[in-house]
C-alpha cells in the first residue's frame, strides 16, 4: 500500500481536475482549465483564449456575463439577447452570472461557427479546375485570382500552388486541396 504522496501524476491530475483529463495548448495558460474541446480546432481555442483574457481583466480565470457578450462581439458572434440569455442559462444553469474558459468554450459550441462544407470544397475546387483534369496548375490559380480582383503573378500563383502541393507533382488535386483548406480554417 503507497502513502497518497506517491501516486503518478496522472492520477494527481486526475483528482485536481476532477476525474477529467486536462488538456494543454500552447497559446493557452495553464490557469485556464481546458477538460473538453466540444469539437474546436486547436487555432479555434487559441482565438477563444484571447477573446476570453481580453476581458479577464482580474486575471482570475473567470469572466462576468457583460463580459462574455464582449468577447462574443469580439469573435464575431453578435446574437440577439434572447439568444444570449438562452445559451448563457444553458451554460450557466445556477444563475452565478460568471464563466470560466471551459464554459465559454461550451457557450461558443452552441454558436454555429460555420465550417466549410464537402460540398463547397467540391464546387471551390471546380471553379478553380477550368479543364477538368483533377488538378489545379499554377496557371489556372492564377487565372481565377485575377478575376476574383486578386493581384497574382505567375511567380505567386506557383508559390501557392507550392505550398499545397504535397506529393511534388507542381500540381494541386483535390485531397491535397482539401487538407489545406481544413488545416487553415
Amino acid at each position: 500500500l503507497k502513502p497518497f504522496w506517491h501516486e503518478d501524476s496522472l492520477s494527481r491530475r486526475l483528482a485536481m481536475s476532477g476525474g477529467d483529463i486536462r488538456i494543454r495548448l500552447d497559446g493557452i495558460p495553464d490557469s485556464y482549465i481546458l477538460t473538453d474541446k466540444c469539437g474546436f480546432r486547436d487555432s479555434e481555442l487559441v482565438d477563444f483564449c484571447w477573446a476570453f483574457r481580453l476581458y479577464d481583466v482580474l486575471g482570475d480565470g473567470v469572466i462576468d456575463a457583460s463580459q462574455v457578450r464582449l468577447a462574443l462581439s469580439w469573435l464575431g458572434e453578435e446574437p440577439s439577447d434572447k439568444a444570449f440569455l438562452t445559451v448563457m442559462n444553458d451554460i450557466d444553469s445556477h444563475g452565478k452570472g460568471v464563466m470560466d474558459f471551459q464554459r465559454f468554450v461550451k457557450l461558443m459550441a452552441k454558436f454555429d461557427r460555420s465550417m466549410i462544407t464537402e460540398d463547397e470544397l467540391v464546387n471551390a475546387f471546380k471553379i478553380f479546375d477550368k479543364d477538368k483534369s483533377g488538378t489545379i496548375d499554377a496557371i489556372e490559380l492564377q487565372d481565377v485570382l485575377c478575376k476574383l480582383g486578386f493581384s497574382v503573378n505567375p511567380l505567386q500563383a506557383e508559390e501557392m500552388i507550392q505550398a499545397a502541393d504535397e506529393d511534388g507533382s507542381g500540381e494541386c488535386e483535390y485531397g491535397e486541396f482539401v487538407r489545406k483548406i481544413i488545416e487553415n480554417q
